[in-house]
């Protein structure tokens, strides 16, 4: 794998040595909250066209970001404790995703009503993207060498050999791993698939996070069986289990009441006035 794509060297500036680098996790990210912003904005122009679309979109991206690197934190807080990890080093890894989706939520919520948006049809708009962005940031951890898998030996095993993997990551080198960034790839399209065809039939409000978090939640729980990589384990599963599973009755639930998901009707919002 490739943790950096461009090396250009170092140079010093006013007494400190910088390194300067393209690194693939930064790139993909990058690349993913490009897809996402232009996606959101276009999709969103159907339903509210004179809606703040990059506000909200920007906002809620920075807000999961943080929320994701916080709970990093206090979830490795013994190991901080101990001396085994440093909060500096966690807080500018890549955080821990399902929380960064809750935080990134909340400021949606906040920021679809300060705007006069029903909120159940923002996060329609919001979470079609989700999927998408989430595979082309796996792909930046798949080149990066975190969220690496197990060992295996199965035959579509990796073997990371770069030695910056596991200075930044910890990833093991020379040892076969299950492709764990790749599976949520092909999870998270699939489910890009599922959302985007309901899209296309006008989903009712709140169908589309709700589809996704039912079948993200189930699939983030089988996956993290396969998961190498430390994190932090409450009982028999980890913290990102344990999410899942909660998602999964209660976005079942959810679903149900929502019947029949498709087929919403005409959005009567400040953008479009009611007929007199």
């Amino acid at each position: 794998m490739r943790p950096i794509l461009f090396d250009f060297g170092t140079f010093e500036l006013f007494g400190h040595e910088i390194h300067l680098a393209v690194r693939s996790y930064g790139t993909l990210f990058f690349l993913a909250v490009l897809v996402g912003w232009w996606l959101c904005v276009r999709l969103g122009k159907k339903v509210y066209p004179h809606a703040p679309w990059s506000v909200i979109y920007l906002g809620s991206i920075f807000a999961g970001v943080i929320g994701a690197r916080v709970l990093n934190v206090l979830i490795f807080l013994p190991e901080i404790m101990r001396g085994e990890e440093s909060v500096r080093g966690l807080l500018m890894g890549g955080g821990t995703w399902l929380p960064g989706v809750i935080a990134g939520t909340l400021v949606l919520v906040l920021l679809s009503r300060k705007h006069g948006l029903k909120l159940g049809v923002v996060t329609n708009v919001f979470f079609v993207g989700i999927p998408l962005v989430h595979a082309i940031g796996r792909i930046g951890c798949l080149l990066g060498g975190c969220c690496y898998g197990g060992p295996t030996d199965v035959p579509w095993a990796i073997t990371y050999e770069d030695p910056l993997a596991y200075q930044h990551n910890g990833t093991p080198v020379g040892t076969a791993v299950h492709p764990t960034p790749l599976y949520e790839v092909a999870a998270e399209m699939f489910n890009f698939v599922i959302v985007w065809s309901l899209w296309k039939r006008s989903p009712r409000p709140w169908v589309i996070p709700v589809t996704w978090a039912l079948l993200y939640g189930a699939q983030r729980f089988v996956i993290e069986f396969f998961r190498g990589d430390p994190r932090g384990e409450y009982g028999a599963f980890h913290s990102s289990q344990w999410i899942s599973l909660a998602m999964i009755p209660v976005m079942g639930f959810i679903l149900w009441k929502l019947r029949p998901l498709t087929g919403a009707p005409p959005i009567e919002s400040p953008d479009t006035p009611a007929a007199s």
